[in-house]
């Protein structure tokens, strides 16, 4: 890359960055029940599209954040696949979440996706639309944690600043700052262009495991078969171990066949050399079959390790070797079509391409 252009390069990777904070910044507001941190990522006139609440995003804050202490009430918003498109002083992103949330003998696992607007004012990043998705849900009799009087090994998380890692923090006199300041101008030394560069390239090949996700679970075939290079390969074992196109066909043949389909990946280790770079991701697929004896849940937890090339000043994916882990086979539990329940007011609901959500949002 021209050292001319890292400039602009350079804010559009920080601008990722502290857009990527206000995504977590809210997760963890949710999580501790902090109205103030939860508050501190939007902007005063932000807007959300929930289904069960719509409308000023400051009053759905209230609502999320909570009353007084509950420690059994603990949730887990953890997202993943954060894809983030940038554009001036305005963004777009799209994140997968993963959420943990008890109820009356009951522990729900649910899955869904942030669709999220951000603006830069004043310098600083911040929220402005969100509109949720829901893909899928699981609830099962609560075990572990769910049973009263259970007695943990571990530190017990709170939805309260009397968190273990909120006090923590606390004490080590951390002050949660969601925003960015526009600073000054940096003089870039040949040391620092090389180091911006690998950093740029890890963000574009994040973004490469983001649209293959993507890719599979909505079924797109055009974003699928774009995100490779030419001679590439894929080794799931028995599932499949070929060359890339036959593996395209297979993935979108299964995305049509099953009823839902969704692959969180995190824990990303990306390491570049040159035009050439290595990664290994973890990530946890869930999937819903048909079968006789009724729907069947499918969750597998692996790593992918992938290797990249860059091709005329672009990352393609050249090899993914997948590599599971565990894997839990359960009767479906999903509750989207029972009448009051939690998530019969969730109304907008993950599709394949091109009906899902995303595409009217991604491109508009």
């Amino acid at each position: 890359m021209p050292v001319a252009e890292f400039p602009v390069a350079l804010e559009a990777l920080i601008a990722r960055q502290a857009i990527s904070e206000a995504i977590t910044t809210v997760q963890r507001g949710i999580d501790r029940g902090d109205l103030t941190l939860l508050k501190s990522a939007w902007h005063d006139d932000a807007q959300v599209a929930y289904g069960f609440f719509n409308g000023a995003a400051t009053e759905l804050c209230e609502v999320l954040a909570g009353g007084p202490e509950q420690p059994d009430s603990i949730t887990m918003h953890r997202p993943a696949n954060v894809w983030i498109k940038v554009d001036g002083d305005r963004a777009v992103s799209e994140s997968y979440v993963f959420v943990f949330s008890p109820g009356d003998g009951v522990q729900s696992l649910i899955g869904g996706r942030y669709l999220d607007r951000h603006e830069r004012r004043n310098g600083q990043w911040r929220l402005s639309h969100r509109t949720y998705v829901m893909d899928w849900n699981i609830n099962q009799p609560a075990t572990g944690t769910g049973i009263a009087g259970f007695v943990s090994p571990f530190r017990r998380g709170v939805k309260s600043m009397s968190d273990p890692g909120a006090r923590l923090l606390a004490q080590w006199g951390v002050e949660e700052n969601s925003g960015l300041s526009d600073g000054g101008k940096v003089q870039i030394s040949a040391d620092l262009a090389a180091r911006a560069e690998a950093a740029l390239a890890k963000a574009e090949i994040h973004d490469l495991i983001c649209a293959q996700a993507r890719a599979v679970d909505r079924g797109d075939t055009s974003l699928l078969r774009s995100l490779w290079a030419p001679g590439a390969t894929v080794d799931v074992g028995d599932f499949y171990t070929g060359d890339v196109a036959g593996f395209c066909d297979l993935m979108l043949e299964t995305a049509r066949q099953l009823r839902r389909m969704s692959h969180t990946v995190s824990n990303e280790w990306i390491q570049v050399d040159g035009d050439t770079a290595v990664a290994e991701s973890y990530v946890i697929a869930i999937t819903t079959a048909v079968t006789d004896e009724g729907d069947q849940d499918t969750l597998t937890g692996g790593r992918y390790i992938d290797r990249y090339q860059r091709l005329n000043g672009a990352w393609k994916c050249s090899h993914r070797t997948f590599v599971a882990d565990w894997i839990i086979e359960q009767p479906s539990t999903d509750q989207r079509d029972q009448p009051g329940t939690m998530y019969e007011s969730l109304s907008t609901r993950g599709e394949l391409y091109p009906d899902d959500p995303i595409y009217s949002f991604w491109d508009r």
